[in-house]
């Protein structure tokens, strides 16, 4: 991690401590139930509100977000709605996808306006359940997915913006264990260098031009180990620019999440502003069998690693649900709660989804108009935009209100104690 980064990491982990106590809404006299629940006083929280008015005044820098989750996350539909907004709100900046990763060599489904093509003969292992957890501990990156081609194989990926254009990069990072010899870039765009990554993450690719295409090709033995976790496209320039990562899978439980090696490498290759934690839906899903106490050793485990990036966190708590026709509100509740208590313990954000959309009891209302597939635990791409809709104005609110507090601009780096 650069020494600026680890400077201010510890500076974080000082001045969140010290006012750990003084979670307040994000909005003065709005429950916290509806809106961010923080701590106003949290050097992260000023950082991420720095960054924004530098991107949204068109000046410099950019904004990246992190959206680790399940199914809700894996879909797309969130992050797809989140990108339209985004845009709309600094439509100066220059949008971006960042992570492209294999899904579809997992056999799982791939996000909304995301596309991979592949050719040869691969294997991959979906590194949050099953057997491919004990595999993936061999990649030093959590992607959450490992793929291994086997002898030559091919792959790319295509990834489009709400306004079907497709995202197009001039640098690329390919995590991969793949030594120089054995692969070769075949996007539609020039490879004019490359080079190694540190901690034997992959390869840093600069192109001569932006290229739409992210492609490659891998010619290595079939007993040689070959891993690839996946790409992640990025831009240097001075235009302003917005990130909008999404870490989702599928079933994913806590346990799953902070079981996974690597994340440091993968906040370090990052660097997100901001990261939004959406664990949980399937741990209510145990019901009266619920554990709490796992629960938050797990979650504990996870957070303080996302502190450490001295991104500003915020848990979000479960979208309302039934499983079976039973509903989940009250071991949702149950998480609700510890998550909240740990978010003001920490010094991070908390945001109720459940009451946010309307309470635990929406789910009849919302299979009716569309909203919420039958199941009553995913929903439709409609359900997501309203999802998104929520997110987006609890933050956009929590940044409104930042703009106001003489704190946002006369606010000091905590100092360490003499």
């Amino acid at each position: 991690m650069p020494l600026k980064h680890l400077l201010f990491a510890a500076l974080v982990g000082m001045a969140c401590t010290c006012s750990a106590q003084a979670a307040t809404s994000a909005v003065p006299g709005e429950s916290a139930h509806t809106g961010w629940a923080y701590s106003d006083s949290c050097r992260t929280f000023h950082r991420l509100w720095t960054t924004m008015d530098s991107v949204q005044s068109n000046r410099s820098g950019g904004l990246t977000v992190l959206y680790i989750g399940g199914s809700h996350v894996q879909g797309g539909w969130i992050g797809h709605e989140m990108r339209r907004l985004l845009a709309a709100w600094a439509p100066q900046a220059e949008m971006s996808r960042g992570m492209h990763l294999p899904y579809r060599l997992a056999h799982t489904n791939t996000p909304t306006h995301f596309r991979t093509e592949m050719e040869g003969s691969w294997t991959a292992d979906r590194c949050t359940r099953g057997k491919g957890q004990a595999r993936c501990e061999a990649a030093p990156i959590a992607t959450g997915i490992l793929a291994y081609p086997e002898d030559s194989a091919a792959i790319q990926h295509v990834s489009y913006l709400p306004d079907s254009s497709r995202t197009a990069y001039t640098s690329i990072q390919l995590w991969t264990n793949a030594e120089r010899a054995q692969w070769h870039w075949t996007g539609n765009a020039p490879l004019r260098a490359c080079t190694p990554l540190p901690g034997n993450l992959g390869w840093q690719l600069e192109l001569a031009r932006a290229a739409d295409t992210l492609a490659v090709c891998f010619v290595a033995p079939e007993k040689a180990g070959v891993w690839y976790a996946g790409m992640n496209g990025q831009n240097v320039s001075a235009t302003p620019h917005i990130t909008w990562h999404e870490w989702g899978h599928n079933g994913l439980r806590i346990r799953h999440a902070a079981a996974q090696r690597g994340w440091d490498n993968l906040l370090q290759q990052l660097q997100p502003d901001l990261i939004f934690v959406g664990i949980g839906l399937n741990d209510a899903v145990d019901g009266k069998r619920l554990n709490v106490p796992a629960y938050a050793a797990h979650y504990e485990a996870l957070s303080s690693i996302l502190r450490s990036s001295g991104a500003a966190v915020v848990l979000l708590g479960n979208t309302p649900a039934m499983h079976r026709s039973t509903s989940l509100a009250a071991p949702s509740a149950s998480i609700g709660n510890w998550l909240r208590q740990h978010s003001r313990a920490h010094g991070m954000g908390y945001m109720d989804l459940t009451n946010a959309l309307g309470g635990p009891g929406i789910a009849a209302e919302w299979i009716e108009d569309e909203r919420m597939q039958p199941d009553g635990m995913h929903f439709t791409a409609k359900g997501y935009s309203a999802i998104a809709n929520a997110l987006f104005t609890a933050w956009m609110d929590a940044y409104s209100q930042a703009q106001k507090a003489p704190s946002l601009n006369s606010a000091t780096d905590a100092q360490p104690q003499q």
